[in-house]
């Protein structure tokens, strides 16, 4: 695959400069790096300790008020708020670029330890994977996930009074699926949402295909491939800090956060697929490859489909660039070709792109701003929010920035635009930010990956008896101090 040909030459470039261990030179740094790490470790662990000491208490037969979502709510913010707070101190620390090889040793070490605690366990507060099982299985089948959705397979009365509700008729499993709804019932009868047909670009078809491949049914399979993007997306990350002088130590922004121990390692969401190639979109701007840019965005596009969007403010404005814009683009389409070929009205991602709200706090407020003058404010509020964002993008472009330094801010901010602009504000998402948080640890990144915890405790007051009373608490413990720092820090640009 291209994304692990770039893994290879971010390695190759960076092998150079780190110099064999020099035991003297180790020997007085130790007792310094020890302290940081130890500090930092501690964190990564203690993560790992709650999340598997509390994932027995969140399986799918527990009802939602018997589990300890306060705990998780808590735990989580405190390790995620401790964290931020540790990778401030250690980006302000004055570091060499290139320090002995223990520094990289012991950062994977710990992230290594701490996702073996979590491996085994209970996803907590997910259940997105059923639907990665359910795809992976019809895909490894070599059948169409895009044509059907999962309630055609399976009876019950939940999902007949679901299809009811939505209009889809229920109807036997079309000739190539039978065996697969037989042997998959349990899972069909757990994806959210069964109604709806994927929205999961091809690239993220063939990891759940892998992931079916290697344990049919269970999610062993599925947390193997996570694994092995997670470990991709780090050594892409080590090989973009080598490529910029930056300190090695950096990449524990991502390795060892709380947030990607959680939504990543533990509920193992999709998303773990599009960080390799986001990271090593980031590792071709700083290494000035910009043919393996345009390639690594496009791979992107294929696991989600945003990355293209923020491709213009990683180029450069050359005549060549455009060029590969256009290329990249045009991959792009190719490799998404498949579902772009069932895309209708009822499709999932057309769905998806029209319907889905959870756990935003700009976009109700603006949708609420509007609805006494527009009789369909949430489009007009998605327009302007695609609007604002391209407009940032195109705005990042014209600038024309030299500097790789300045491109990957410029794109930085344009998904960190997204996020908190989003009608969706799930957790998982905030991720996308992590490479960027690696190589640039800027206040508003760093904030919203703390904050994202929020989202958890929107499953406290589902059960509460007037959850309509709590429900605007979690968007606003998750966005909320987000904005603050991009308020803080657009100050700070513009003070005299």
């Amino acid at each position: 695959m291209p994304i692990a040909g770039l893994a290879r030459a971010a390695l190759a470039a960076g092998k150079a400069a780190l110099p064999a261990p020099d035991l003297r030179v180790a020997a007085g740094m130790m007792p310094r790096l020890n302290g940081q790490m130890v500090a930092g470790a501690v964190i990564p662990l203690g993560t790992a300790a709650l999340l598997a000491l509390i994932a027995p208490q969140f399986v799918w037969d527990i009802k939602l008020g018997d589990r300890p979502i306060l705990t998780l709510w808590a735990g989580m913010t405190i390790a995620s708020a401790i964290f931020t707070l540790w990778v401030w101190l250690v980006s302000r620390a004055n570091h060499d670029a290139q320090p002995t090889r223990w520094t990289v040793a012991i950062i994977l070490g710990v992230g290594l330890i701490a996702r073996a605690l979590i491996l085994p366990t209970t996803p907590i507060l997910e259940d997105d994977f059923y639907r990665y099982q359910w795809d992976g299985a019809v895909t490894a089948a070599g059948q169409n996930p895009y044509r059907y959705p999962p309630a055609r397979f399976v009876t019950a009365p939940a999902i007949e009074g679901l299809l009811a509700a939505t209009g889809v008729k229920p109807t036997p499993p079309p000739p190539g699926y039978q065996a697969l709804a037989k042997a998959g019932r349990s899972t069909l009868l757990r994806v959210n949402n069964p109604h709806v047909a994927t929205i999961y670009p091809p690239l993220a078809q063939l990891g759940f295909a892998a992931g079916h491949t290697l344990t049919p049914w269970r999610l062993t399979g599925w947390r193997i491939v996570v694994l092995g993007a997670e470990l991709l997306t780090v050594a892409l990350l080590i090989g973009a800090l080598r490529a910029g002088g930056l300190p090695m130590i950096w990449s524990a922004v991502y390795w060892w956060h709380p947030l990607a121990l959680k939504e990543l390692t533990n509920s193992a969401h999709m998303d773990a697929l599009l960080l390799p190639f986001l990271a090593g979109t980031l590792w071709a701007v700083l290494a000035q490859r910009t043919r393996l840019i345009a390639l690594a965005v496009a791979g992107a596009a294929a696991v989600k489909l945003w990355p293209l969007v923020i491709l213009p403010a990683l180029l450069r404005r050359t005549r060549g660039a455009v060029v590969l814009g256009v290329a990249a683009a045009m991959g792009a389409m190719v490799l998404i070709a498949p579902q772009l070929a069932a895309l209708s009205a009822d499709a999932g991602l057309s769905r998806y792109a029209a319907d889905w709200e959870r756990n935003a706090l700009a976009f109700p407020a603006l949708v609420a701003l509007i609805s006494p003058f527009a009789s369909d404010p949430a489009a007009i509020v998605r327009l302007v929010v695609a609007a604002v964002i391209i407009g940032w993008v195109v705005q990042c472009w014209r600038r024309d920035a030299t500097a790789p330094a300045d491109r990957i801010r410029a794109a930085a901010t344009a998904v960190l635009l997204l996020i908190l602009l989003s009608p969706t504000g799930y957790p998982w998402y905030v991720l996308w930010l992590a490479p960027f948080a690696v190589l640039q640890p800027r206040l508003p990144v760093l904030v919203v990956m703390a904050a994202a915890t929020g989202y958890y405790f929107d499953f406290w007051a589902q059960i509460q008896d007037e959850p309509d009373r709590w429900r605007w608490i979690a968007p606003l413990l998750s966005a909320g101090p987000a904005w603050l720092a991009l308020a803080v820090e657009r100050y700070r640009k513009t003070r005299p």
